[in-house]
This record gives structure tokens, sequence and C-alpha cells, in this order.
């Protein structure tokens, strides 16, 4: 059996929702998308 002790986030990209936030985290943290989709999101009315 071998073992990786690592830290961070684990994301389950095989769940609907933990893939969404996942893609959300990760488009959040890219600097040349970060700043728009940041406001995308906050302009968003549902």
């Amino acid at each position: 059996m071998y073992a990786y002790v690592y830290e961070g986030r684990r994301h389950d990209t095989g769940d609907k929702l933990g893939f969404l936030k996942a893609t959300v985290e990760f488009a959040l943290k890219r600097d040349d998308l970060g700043g728009a989709f940041r406001e995308y999101l906050k302009g968003l009315k549902l």
C-alpha cells in the first residue's frame, strides 16, 4: 500500500457539486480570469 500526505484541499470531481466547486475555486485563483469571474458571480441575480 502506498500513501501520500499533502497539504491543501481535495476536490471530488466525480460528484457534480464537487466538480462545480473545484471549477469555481480554480477559476477564481487564475490571474487571467479571477477578477472578471469574481465580478460575474457578484452580479448574478438568482
